[in-house]
């Protein structure tokens, strides 16, 4: 089989999100554009050219909604699998994933479960009043989330760990994950997500994948009111004041890394299924 470049990733991810939005707007459900692919719609009206895929972000009530839809509604998109803990017991996350399923991926360092091209919907959660609640609260779901991602590896590697702590329990954690089974994590992740009511919160985030700290925590009111703004061929939803959101996260976003850095974050490589 040959490999997809990214680009023809890129214009295959494009096309999900498209449809995926498509959905969201016709039934009221609230999205935007989050993290990279957020950046990427500010500073370059499209992918930031070596993103390898997408984020979106659902609030919690609406994400639901959305998989409700898509259960029943599957047959409308003969392409789209969805992948999440409900749909595919092997998969190793707590955010769902639409998979376009005439390509496939091969990663490197994970259990096989069948993906192909996909973009990533982050579920928001209501995460307090206060942002020492929210930080409290947040890193519980980030070292469950670590756990959970260590379980499903296939075997041990250092990765994108710097801090040094981090880099020395890494290991150990590792080899309980797989000792315990991501399952266990699974379990405990989903309980913690159902604790706090996402608009009633002050703050809010990703509890099950919230691994950036206090940067992946967010004030509720960043995404009460979205506009459209051009993305490649197409317009897509963000935050009305999409300043404060990357800015947040990532400092000057605006200004480009230096260009060892300009890679994408996943290993895996691509293929058009045969």
């Amino acid at each position: 089989m040959e490999e997809l470049t990214i680009n023809e990733i890129q214009k295959i991810s494009l096309e999900i999100l498209h449809t995926v939005a498509e959905i969201c707007e016709e039934q009221s459900f609230r999205y935007t554009l989050m993290y990279g692919t957020l950046i990427g719609a500010v500073r370059h009206h499209g992918y930031i050219p070596w993103d390898d895929d997408v984020d979106i972000m659902m609030p919690r009530p609406d994400y639901e909604q959305f998989l409700a839809y898509m259960k029943k509604n599957i047959q409308k998109y003969p392409n789209f699998r969805i992948f999440n803990r409900e749909t595919c017991p092997e998969y190793p996350y707590m955010i769902t994933r639409i998979s376009d399923d005439r390509y496939i991926i091969k990663a490197n360092n994970e259990i096989f479960y069948g993906i192909g091209v996909f973009i990533d919907i982050y579920p928001f959660d209501g995460l307090g009043m206060t942002k020492k609640e929210a930080l409290s609260y947040g890193l519980k779901g980030d070292r469950l989330s670590s756990f959970c991602y260590q379980a499903s590896r296939q075997h041990f590697l250092i990765e994108t760990t710097t801090l040094r702590l981090r880099k020395m329990v890494k290991y150990p954690v590792y080899l309980l994950a797989r000792l315990i089974g991501k399952e266990f994590f699974q379990n405990k992740l989903e309980k913690l997500a159902a604790v706090k009511d996402y608009d009633l919160s002050e703050y809010v985030g990703c509890v099950v994948w919230l691994s950036g700290g206090e940067k992946d925590i967010f004030l509720r009111k960043w995404f009460d009111t979205t506009i459209m703004m051009p993305f490649d061929k197409y317009e897509f939803r963000v935050p009305e004041e999409y300043d404060q959101v990357p800015t947040h996260g990532y400092g000057d976003y605006m200004c480009l890394p230096p260009e060892e850095a300009r890679m994408g974050h996943h290993c895996y490589k691509v293929y058009k299924k045969e």
